[in-house]
């Protein structure tokens, strides 16, 4: 009797994961093929936690179950979860509130507000763009914010092979605050800074270079801590990026232009995000 009820045990437990792991995250639909977890398919399928889609000359859209809404351009390849997509290769069109996550090259991109909208590229040379159409995105890499992509503008993520996790090299504007220090850099990111009197650079831009620590709020709610080893006048230090950072082995490059090739490729038909 013991042995058929730890067989029925073992049966139930089976049957439950099964379940867990069939329940849709959502629907894509393409206009012309498209693999879906290495299957061609035409027109619709359903989407479960870890599904690959991949698109050939057509685009797809992907409708997930907490409202998140993605366009996925032609020749583009994403694994999705339940909260978030890992973009592999090419571009995506993204519509979301706070909680979701697009990945790309370890980077994580959140939107900030309710129905963000905005472009996620992957290019040539280890490179990531994020452009915020409506609203604005958070760009971080392993807890560290690194910019904060306002609607209007495009900010370029370069890969630095050997970069230091911890490293931190740019300019901003200078701020005191009930006795700290703060910079705020070009992608609209600010940062305290210890370990340097910066009482003669208040109000003025000033090139730092140092090491970056995590927020100590949860979820990067904090602001992160830059211990800086140099500081100088801007343009008269050194450091030589000009509107450029280095964090944590990234190069942050902002831009004025915005990537919508994904949503001017479909002009003609209603964006995913409409």
């Amino acid at each position: 009797m013991l042995k058929k009820l730890q067989v029925v045990a073992v049966l139930v437990s089976m049957l439950s994961y099964a379940a867990a792991t069939t329940v849709s995250i959502g629907s894509v639909s393409a206009r012309g093929d498209m693999r879906v977890d290495s299957h061609m398919v035409k027109g619709t399928a359903t989407l479960f936690d870890g599904s690959v889609v991949e698109t050939k000359e057509a685009t797809a859209d992907l409708r997930l179950a907490k409202g998140a809404e993605i366009r996925m351009s032609a020749g583009s390849r994403g694994t999705l979860h339940s909260d978030g997509l890992e973009l592999q290769q090419g571009e995506s069109e993204l519509k979301a509130s706070s909680s979701f996550i697009l990945e790309a090259n370890g980077l994580q991109v959140t939107p900030n507000e309710q129905n963000s909208r905005g472009v996620v590229s992957m290019r040539a040379g280890n490179t990531v763009e994020v452009s915020a159409l409506n609203g604005s995105f958070g760009v971080a890499r392993n807890g560290i914010l690194l910019a904060s992509v306002r609607p209007g503008r495009t900010v370029s993520f370069a890969m630095q092979a050997g970069g230091s996790p911890t490293s931190f090299s740019g300019s901003g504007i200078i701020t005191s605050e009930n006795g700290h220090y703060y910079i705020t850099s070009e992608v609209g990111v600010k940062y305290e800074v210890t370990c340097k009197n910066l009482s003669k650079f208040v109000g003025t831009r000033a090139d730092i270079s140092g090491t970056v620590q995590a927020p100590s709020g949860q979820g990067g709610s904090g602001v992160p801590v830059v211990c800086a080893s140099s500081a100088g006048i801007h343009g008269l230090s050194g450091i030589g990026l000009g509107k450029a950072l280095l964090i944590s082995g990234v190069l942050v490059g902002a831009g004025v232009g915005v990537g919508v090739s994904v949503y001017e490729s479909n002009k003609s038909s209603s964006p995913a995000s409409r």
